[in-house]
């Protein structure tokens, strides 16, 4: 007997169930998509990711049309049709269709539900956005909270703590993130990988103040690129690649790296310096363990008894330190995550103000818990990928009042913004026109650094 074929889903139907499971059920962006592909075409799973990243970004936005075109809201329990009408309108708006087209497509969703109901509302919501799309964009961008795509209470921190370029910081977040890749120095200079780039013909360029990072002109699948799957080289941010510059590991030193999945900054610790005596990367979760080890697997098949994988809660090292102190610490706390907006722009709708004060205890906890692991003249360094100063040079500065032993190491370095503690970068898009721009050269996430030695 031939199996029955599930049948699959159109692409403004996933996208709209997609972002209705992100916004309602608090799930990461990625997640929801992996979770769905099995119901989508392979061909639209490009278009899927494309348009719930587009709606991500442009959320409040969108959120401020719907609600304008509805006389009355929804009930919850029909997120579901709310989230189809802002699918529709976002298609209407950038997916590059016919208006008739995307219409119909959208209002083909509601005939296999079983809200009959939701047809001529949906039909009646695109085509009154048609006839009023002008005053709808007006009346959107009108309101700060539509227009820079922020929520309001983030958009208050940032607007408090950068009163001088919030603006740009926010415009910055609506941008798409450029793929960054780190070329491995153990198996060859960047140089000779932008001539295997130049040979595949993908445009490339060196980034900016990081002595293994390249641009790629637009971004690209992994397995495009050349020597990916030997090892060569990984994806990763700019900002994320001045963690293993500043954390410096010395031949025959044991480092812990706290948080470590999914193992881009590991790696990048060990391929600075091969000759480690070991690398323990902790992280609290099991299954996100399992892609460091993926990682390693790629990258150095043949040193794999370098690394020991711990899954464990950093914080509580009874359950997993020997009690041998480590010479360098790498601590990539768990944070609000406002640096990295734009490349996760769920983060807008998965965060919210009293997450804050959860992760600062969290925070201090690791800072406070990791210290002792640490041996004397030791360094350790703290990290976070969030631009407000709370989680920041404000954690160090009370970690610092309780703790005698401890001391902010200054670096000389040429990007970023110096802080009372640390030096933060900022998500800033480049014009190069102003000092701003300047500090933040090469177009990197948001990101906090601060060294700190053991007296």
């Amino acid at each position: 007997m031939k199996k029955q074929q599930t049948k699959k889903v159109s692409a403004i139907a996933a996208t709209a169930s997609i972002i209705t499971n992100v916004v309602k059920n608090k799930k990461n962006l990625p997640d929801c998509i992996s979770e769905y592909q099995y119901k989508i075409n392979q061909e639209d799973i490009p278009k899927v990711q494309a348009y719930c990243y587009n709606i991500l970004r442009r959320y409040e936005f969108y959120q401020f049309i719907v609600d304008a075109l509805l006389d009355k809201p929804l009930k919850n329990k029909d997120q579901d049709i709310y989230h189809l009408i802002l699918s529709g309108v976002m298609l209407l708006n950038e997916g590059n269709l016919p208006a008739h087209a995307a219409i119909n497509e959208t209002v083909n969703v509601t005939k296999k539900t079983k809200k009959i109901w939701a047809k001529n509302l949906v039909n009646a919501l695109l085509r009154r956005y048609q006839r009023d799309q002008f005053s709808l964009h007006s009346a959107a961008d009108n309101n700060p909270v539509s227009h820079y795509c922020c929520p309001e209470w983030l958009l208050k921190k940032i607007q408090n703590t950068y009163p001088d370029i919030w603006q740009t910081i926010l415009k910055a977040n609506l941008q798409h993130p450029p793929m960054t890749l780190r070329v491995n120095q153990l198996m060859g200079s960047r140089e000779n990988y932008l001539n295997l780039l130049s040979e595949e013909n993908l445009s490339a360029q060196v980034c900016p103040l990081t002595k293994n990072g390249i641009l790629l002109e637009q971004a690209v699948n992994v397995e495009k690129l050349p020597r990916f799957s030997e090892g060569a080289v990984s994806v990763q941010d700019s900002a994320a690649q001045y963690c293993a510059e500043l954390l410096n590991p010395q031949a025959d030193e044991s480092i812990l790296d706290a948080c470590a999945a999914p193992g881009g900054k590991t790696l990048h610790l060990f391929e600075s310096c091969p000759q480690l005596a070991q690398l323990i990367a902790i992280d609290i979760s099991a299954k996100r363990l399992e892609k460091v080890q993926q990682n390693i697997t790629r990258i150095t098949p043949d040193q794999q008894n370098k690394f020991i994988l711990i899954a464990a809660n950093a914080s509580d090292t009874k359950h997993w330190w020997n009690g041998k102190q480590f010479d360098r610490i790498l601590l990539d706390a768990p944070c609000s995550a406002t640096g990295v907006i734009r490349r996760h722009p769920d983060i807008k709708r998965l965060r919210k103000a009293s997450d804050i004060n959860a992760l600062l205890i969290t925070q201090q906890q690791l800072l406070v818990q990791l210290w002792p692991t640490l041996k004397k003249e030791g360094l350790l360094l703290y990290a976070t990928c969030s631009i407000l100063p709370e989680e920041n040079a404000q954690q160090i500065k009370t970690f610092l009042s309780s703790h005698n032993d401890a001391q902010s190491v200054s670096f000389d370095v040429s990007w970023g913004q110096p802080c009372e503690y640390g030096q933060q970068l900022l998500p800033i898009c480049q014009s190069g026109r102003n000092q701003t721009d300047k500090k933040n050269k090469g177009n990197s996430d948001g990101f906090y650094y601060c060294l700190l030695q053991k007296k």
